[in-house]
């Protein structure tokens, strides 16, 4: 076999995202995986999900170290600049607590996908969301019924996208692609009106690879023109209205649901969630859009207009809303907007110096990682460290993978970001909106 010489830029890379010509990065090696996109054991929509980008990280957290030797063969050329930031070589802290963990569930002879309990979990809240959406048709002229149905409606619908839908877009249900695009496209296309391939974009290529780190995490994005309306990183200006944004942002974030559904048109028109860029869906991706925005209008708003009155209906829509986007904005903000954890900048090469697992741990806090009550109403964000450096396992094993995480972090002497309650690590998020909204710079 004759040796390739190729080198690529990233722009020469990005266009290479094509089922029939796919192309990824990986440690500075570009690879043409066109032919193996249909044998890929993790699904089509999976391999193409990096196609055309540098998918170093995410290769690495998803697969074993042996998985470089099926690569080998598709070797085509060396990409000699970078799109996103880079990390260097995995330190022996990953491998590690990749082997321990490995180790665990040998000898608990335990799938890190399977978990039956949690199987369970997610129709239990499927069930309850449904059910107390026909609670707000049957109880619609009783206010205290009708509230009571609409706040337990939001609750479960978001307990419902923090379990299944999330479990879903990281693969961790089964080792059946199929399984994770139905579930996935069902609760989040189908049921929460939002967009599964918008979110696995944005989370999976994003927040996960670049954790914290501004101008490539989506999650931390900020508008300049306009000033946006809050301000969690130094590298923001300081205006004057932050200087009360602890009070007001909580209070915003109960807009979180419907800035989502909507954000998520424009960015599959535009192919661009901040520094993300989408691959263009495929046909399938885009009808589950399409009828999953359709399906979501019709079940909130038409279906409750042919039983109720206009007002009960934009009612119970505005009790679900809020406690659906109050549920997942809080309990995801206490993990990484909170000045307990390290943001991250790379140098002028856009090279972070900090190995990538290590960063993981470095931007991460976890909260009331004892509690079983907590770990389950928060779909296990609690055990964000964990949910970082092992996404593909499935929620449900997180509780007896933490102390695992804890321990090898202790041996390798790095420091492991944990409060004791879920209150302290909300406080940890107010606090740090109001440090930042009334100092200009860092002291620190």
């Amino acid at each position: 076999m004759a040796v390739v010489n190729r080198t690529f830029t990233w722009k020469e890379l990005s266009k290479l995202n094509r089922r029939h010509n796919a192309h990824v990065a990986v440690r500075g090696k570009v690879y043409d995986v066109s032919s193996f996109v249909d044998r890929h054991p993790g699904g089509v929509d999976q391999i193409m999900l990096g196609a055309g980008r540098d998918v170093t990280q995410l290769f690495e957290s998803y697969h074993s170290v042996d998985t470089y030797k099926v690569l080998e063969k598709y070797y085509v050329g060396t990409l000699v600049d970078n799109e996103l930031p880079v990390f260097p070589s995995p330190s022996k802290f990953y491998p590690t607590l990749k082997q321990r963990v490995q180790d665990h569930f040998k000898a608990s002879n335990t799938d890190p996908k399977i978990c039956y309990r949690m199987f369970l979990t997610y129709a239990i809240f499927l069930a309850s969301a449904i059910a107390s959406w026909f609670g707000t048709l049957l109880c619609y002229d009783s206010l205290p019924l009708v509230s009571l149905c609409s706040l337990s409606w939001g609750v479960f619908s978001a307990l419902v996208a923090i379990t299944a839908m999330h479990d879903a877009s990281h693969f961790s249900v089964t080792h059946s692609p199929w399984v994770w695009k139905l579930l996935g496209s069902v609760v989040h296309d189908i049921y929460n009106g939002a967009s599964l391939y918008v979110w696995t974009n944005q989370h999976i290529l994003g927040h996960h690879l670049y954790t914290n780190i501004d101008g490539a995490d989506p999650d931390i994005v900020t508008s300049t023109e306009p000033a946006d309306v809050r301000r969690i990183k130094w590298t923001q200006k300081w205006l004057p209205f932050y200087f009360y944004q602890h009070i007001y942002i909580p209070i915003l974030y109960c807009l979180l649901g419907i800035k989502s559904r909507l954000q998520d048109i424009y960015i599959l028109i535009s192919l661009k969630n901040g520094p993300i860029r989408v691959n263009p869906p495929t046909l399938s991706q885009v009808l589950f859009f399409s009828l999953g925005k359709c399906f979501h209008v019709t079940y909130r708003f038409i279906i409750p207009l042919l039983v109720m009155p206009w007002h009960t209906m934009l009612l119970t829509n505005l009790i679900a809303e809020i406690a659906v986007s109050y549920w997942l904005a809080f309990f995801f903000q206490g993990s990484h907007v909170v000045s307990e954890v390290e943001w991250p900048l790379p140098d002028s090469n856009n090279i972070v110096h900090m190995d990538w697992a290590e960063m993981q741990v470095a931007t991460t806090q976890d909260y009331a990682t004892d509690s079983w009550f907590w770990t389950l109403i928060t779909g296990a964000l609690n055990h964000q460290t964990t949910h970082h450096l092992f996404p593909g396992i499935n929620q449900g094993h997180y509780a007896k993978i933490t102390p695992i995480v804890k321990k090898t972090c202790e041996d390798f002497g790095l420091k492991y970001h944990c409060v004791s309650s879920t209150s302290e690590a909300l406080g940890c998020h107010i606090n740090h909106l109001k440090t930042l909204g009334r100092n200009k710079e860092h002291a620190g």
